[in-house]
Parts: C-alpha cells; structure tokens; sequence
C-alpha cells in the first residue's frame, strides 16, 4: 500500500461516464474510478483499500458531502493517497447497492445514501456508512488505512466474517420443500399484524421519516374487498387524503416526492422519483374507481401531467426523476417566503392562499419559506374564506397559475435524463391502469406508445438492458427490469386485450427463468446467471417503495400461467411464494405484495373470461374495481356467443351475461368476512 504521503498518478476518471449521476462528480479533485475489472485489478496490484461511494444524482446527501468532502483539495488529498475511489450510480447498479446496503445495515444497523463502503482489494467489506462531516471523514480514512497497513490479518478476518454474515442474512427465513397455504384466518391474522403498524392520526407507516408505499395500501384495499372490514376503508382513505394534502405532494405542478422528513407528510425531501410517481398513479386511479372520489382521480390525472410535462423524454419514455435542491438549497424551487408571495398575488388571492396552503408570514418551514400543503378540506376552506364555490375555484385556479409563472423564473432542479427500463415498466403500468380505470384513450394511447418505445430501446439480442442515457443503451438487465416490464404489459393487456402484450410478457418471463432462476435451491437472484461476480449473489425478497422483483414475478407467473394454462408457471409462483410464508407472517409490512399472492393461492384465485365483445367496458372496468388486485381478466373477443365466464376458488361456473353477476359469484366464494 501506498504510503499517505505519496502523491497519487490517477485521474478523475468519470468524463467519459454516461450517468448524470458520475458526471456530477467527474470534476472533483478526488481521483473517481468508475466500477469496472480494470479498477479491481489496480487495487489488487497496489494492495490498497477501495472506497465503493454510491448515491444517485437527485439524493440531497449526497450533494452535501459532495460539496463539504469530495470537493475539498485536502480531504481528496487524503483519500486519493489511501484509497483507490469508485463511484456507482445506485440506480444503473443497484445489484453493487443492495449488497453493500446489506452490509452497511449488518455493521451500523442502519442505511441510506450516500453509501460509503471501504473494502479489501477484493471487495469485501470492512467498514460502511452514510453521510459523514468532512473532519471526521478524514480520519475515518487515516485510520482504516494505518490499520490496513499495520494489521492486514485483522481486516482479513473481520471481512471474512461480515461476507458470512452477508450470505446468512440473504437466505435467513426462507422455507423449502412442501408447504400449505395460508389459512383464511391467518390472512385475517396478516391484515391483524401489518395494520398495528399504521399511522391511524396521519396514515401511511407509523414510523419517521414517512415514505409512500403504494403496495400496501393496493394491499389494503384487496383485504378490505374480500373482508368487508371497515377499518382497513377508513385507514385507505386517511392515506391517500393525508398524502395528496401534505406537503410531499405538489399542489402547483402535481406529482409527490420521495418522503417526507416528518410523521405528517409535511415537509419532504423534494426529489421527484419515477417509480414513486408510476405506482401512485396506479393506486389512485384504482382508488377513483373503487370509492367515485374525485379527489383521487385529479391527483392521478395531475400526477400523470407531471410525468408528461417533466420526467418524458424528448426521444420517448421517462428520465429517472428531478433533483430536490436548486440554486445550492434543498426545495428553493418549490418553496415561497411571504415577501414573494405579496409581490406576485393580489390582496384577496393572498388571502385565500394563505387559507389554502397554510401559509404564515414568518415561513411555515425553516429559513422563513413556506411549503405550500392544503391542511384544509375544501368546504373549510370555503367556510374561512367566505367565497361561492365557483369563485373559490376561479380564484385558486389563478393562484396556481401566478405561482407557477414564479417558479419557471427559476432555476429548474437538474432532471436525471437516463431511462431506466424497471421504472418505465412501472410507467407502462400506471398509464395503462390511468387509462383503464379513468376509461381516458389518450392515456391508453400513450401506453402503447410507451410500451412500443421500452421494447425497442430495451430488448437487444434476445434480452432486456436496464440504462438507456444519451442515446446509448447499456447494462445487461435485472431481474427488477424483467419483472415490471411483464406487469407493465399484462396491465397494457387489461385495457387494449390486444394478445401482443401477452406474447411479451411471455418472453420475458422465459428469459428471466432462463436468467436467474436457480432449479435446485428454486430461487430467484437479483443478477442474472451470466452477470458479473459479486462478493454474494443477492436475493431481493422485501418489500419496500418498490416491491420485491421475486414478488412481482411471482404474480406475474400466477396470472400468464392462469390465461396460457401454463401449469410450470402455476407452479413456480407458488414455489416462490412459498419461501418466504414465514417472514410474510411474521413482518407482512415488509412483504406485503407477497400477502396480495398468498390471498390468491389461500382462495384458489379469481379468473373471468370476457367472450365476445358485447360487454361493456364500463361495466368491466367497474366490476374489476370491485376486485382484489390479483383478480385476472381475459378476454376471447373472437367467441360468437358473449358471455361471461366467472371462476373462482378453483372452479370454474356456467356463463352469466352481466359483470354484476359474475361479481357476486367470485366475491361470494372469495369471501373472507364469514371467517
């Protein structure tokens, strides 16, 4: 290893990246390596310690340790003599992310980005955190390389034992060999578990900070169907109305962000991410259908003119999300002290802003600015202002509008431009579900637009790729990638039933078998079979702000495997499911899109053949915004005779010929609220 003292021949070596994430550090004076073999290989020849820094480009962390660390001539000083320096793009590697995320959650008991892993030469963890201030970053790194240097047998040993650990935590909880389904008690024991963890004041997790997790309140809403049970009602409308009121939502220019730092959706971190946005589309116009609130379906629509207007690409698809800070200040793009918001409103549209958004002339937030949220109902703020309805909206509308011209005076937060495939598969989803759901063609339109553009950006010599970026597609896929772009096709398939969205949705799911399906432990890896080594191979079992890869799969072999009568595929989602039964009964907070399967398996699933093409649409679309997530539609246009073939509980029943029947057939069978 080189001594600290000596004066390091590499360079920043990120020009040539893609990734506007890379980019952004490609002029720091630390001497940045991108991942590669050729970077291994000169740490292995120089035995030294390598920093694996990962963040993405919109993290607001990232950008102030880059601006107090990697920017700063010494502390680079410091880390280019100790260290050979890697950084990854979390999202076009997240198979490097979750693995050092393991580890930084094993040695610290918590994570988060940036990640700052150091390792051996051969990548194997020693020492792992997130943000750290400059000076205790630096003699972090003394530290770890004196010790390096002094006492290699100890780092040896220490790294030997966290890889153990590693690999334990990645098959700890899973069952194998034959297996029951659940109970229909234990799904009710599920709903019993997950909901003592709500926030029954604010909605959402009952935990700070507060993400947004659209599949579980997909879930909430499948057990509140089957059960009749009012609380799980009550608790889905308290989130979504809770959301889309607080500040993590946009009320200028639609769309959420990615958490908010408190318990009441106030204040958020301002990054805009795709994949949040993609999944609560989804779940707002499903909750349109299901309850004919408006509210849902303007924060679906507002949330899907967001995406067009800022994530789309000018070449097709959507770009990976906006950054939170602008102008060296996290959320000064969408933020308003009072002093602006005097000089650009009238008198009365500053009054009824300030009984809209909450807003208080010292600055509702920190530095005097004001996050603009709506506390209020409607009629409260009507009952306050004293205004008609039509004058309140005519007014607010105005307000919006003024607000908006303020902050295109701005500057605009950076737009992370590389497209991932994962994340439009979610977009596939949600402007397919916007477009069945609202019954909108435009938006239909657009999904097929979009599906169009993701296979032929994505799918190259017989498999998917992951990053698209400055028109160069790269990385071999994951399994994420595989996985939501077959949901995003059988959701194409529900609204456009054209057979071209099955037969991909086929392929798919044969190359992600072929890819990362393992026969003698039947399991599913994060990485395909050819992929580059890492030091473990991962498994992505948990659900979280995008749920488990394996458990999308999983539903996705459930369904295809139901309309093809594919019995292999039957199968495997049930094996899949099957391994983690215990983690689901235990924690079903963290695999609550596994709960949504196990309801399926537990009661035999639902299946309802459209023959002919009398039925009306509406009448489908509400039928099925009465049914469990999981429910399956097929469609057989070219059958003379139209009816309607309900099955369900593993049976299948004679034609009925209206939806409302075939609803109360399968609901009557599937039912959990007689147990």
């Amino acid at each position: 290893m080189k001594n600290l003292e000596q004066k390091s021949k590499r360079i920043n070596n990120l020009f040539d990246s893609t990734s506007p994430y890379l980019l952004q550090h490609a002029n720091n004076p630390v001497e940045w390596q991108q991942w590669g073999a050729e970077t291994w290989q000169m740490a292995n020849d120089e035995n030294s310690l390598v920093l694996v820094s990962i963040g993405y480009s919109t993290c607001h962390w990232c950008h102030v340790m880059e601006h107090e660390s990697f920017e700063d001539l010494e502390t680079a000083n410091i880390m280019n003599s100790a260290l050979i320096n890697i950084k990854v793009d979390r999202e076009e590697r997240p198979d490097i992310d979750m693995v050092y995320m393991d580890a930084c959650q094993l040695m610290t008991g918590r994570g988060g980005w940036p990640l700052n892993i150091i390792c051996l030469p051969d990548g194997r963890p020693i020492y792992a955190g997130t943000y750290f201030p400059k000076l205790q970053w630096q003699e972090i790194v003394m530290q770890l390389a004196a010790v390096h240097s002094k006492n290699p047998s100890k780092t040896q040993e220490y790294a030997t034992r966290v890889v153990e650990q590693l690999e334990k935590r990645n098959t700890t909880g899973l069952i194998s060999g034959t297996i029951e389904n659940l109970s229909r008690i234990q799904l009710l024991e599920m709903y019993q578990t997950m909901s003592s963890q709500f926030d029954w004041v604010d909605g959402g997790p009952n935990r700070c900070p507060k993400f947004p997790l659209p599949g579980q309140h997909e879930f909430v809403l499948d057990y509140h169907l089957l059960s009749g049970d009012e609380s799980a009602k009550e608790f889905l409308h308290l989130s979504l109305l809770k959301m889309s009121n607080g500040g993590i939502y946009d009320a200028l220019r639609g769309g959420f962000c990615r958490y908010s730092t408190d318990s009441k959706w106030f204040a958020p971190h301002f990054e805009k991410m795709l994949y949040d946005n993609a999944q609560l589309i989804s779940l707002y116009a499903r909750a349109f259908a299901w309850s004919k609130a408006p509210v849902y379906e303007t924060i679906a629509r507002e949330t899907i003119d967001f995406c067009l207007r800022e994530l789309q690409l000018p070449t097709g698809g959507f770009g990976s999300a906006l950054d939170a800070d602008s102008e060296g200040m996290e959320g000064k793009f969408y933020v308003f002290t009072y002093e602006t918001l005097l000089t650009c409103l009238s008198e009365d549209e500053l009054a009824l802003a300030t009984i809209q958004f909450g807003i208080t002339k010292e600055g509702n937030w920190e530095h005097g600015y004001n996050i603009l949220h709506q506390a209020l109902a409607p009629l409260q703020v009507l009952a306050s202002s004293g205004l008609d309805v039509s004058t309140y909206h005519s007014r607010l509308s105005k307000i919006k509008e003024k607000l908006r011209s303020v902050q295109e005076s701005r500057i605009r937060p950076n737009f992370d431009n590389k497209a991932i495939c994962a994340w439009n598969g979610l977009m596939l989803k949600a402007l397919s579900n916007a477009a069945f759901y609202l019954n909108d063609t435009h938006y239909a339109n657009k999904a097929e637009e979009l599906g169009h553009w993701i296979w032929d950006t994505f799918w190259k010599e017989d498999q998917l790729y992951r990053i698209h970026c400055l028109g160069h597609t790269k990385i071999g896929g994951f399994l994420e990638d595989y996985a939501c772009l077959c949901e995003g096709y059988l959701a194409l398939y529900l609204k456009i039933r054209s057979d071209y969205c099955l037969t991909r949705a086929e392929e798919l799911i044969a190359k992600a078998i072929a890819l990362f399906y393992n026969p003698v432990s039947q399991q599913l890896a994060f990485t395909p079979i050819n992929g580059e080594t890492l030091i473990i191979r991962k498994s992505d079992y948990n659900d979280d702000v995008i749920p488990s890869p394996n458990g999308i799969l999983a539903h996705c072999l459930f369904q295809l495997g139901t309309i093809r009568n594919n019995a292999e595929y039957l199968y495997l989602a049930q094996v899949l499911a099957k391994q983690v039964q215990q983690n689901m009964m235990e924690s079903p907070g963290w695999y609550f899109n596994w709960a949504r399967l196990a309801q399926a398996h537990t009661l035999g699933g639902i299946h309802i053949r459209i023959e002919g093409e009398g039925i009306p649409p509406n009448d489908i679309c509400e039928m099925t915004s009465k049914l469990p997530s999981w429910a399956i539609i097929q469609y057989n246009e070219n059958k003379e005779l139209c009816q309607i073939i309900p099955c369900a509980a593993n049976t299948c029943y004679l034609g009925v010929s209206t939806t409302q029947e075939a609803l109360e057939i399968v609901l009557d069978v599937c039912s959990l609220s007689g147990d």
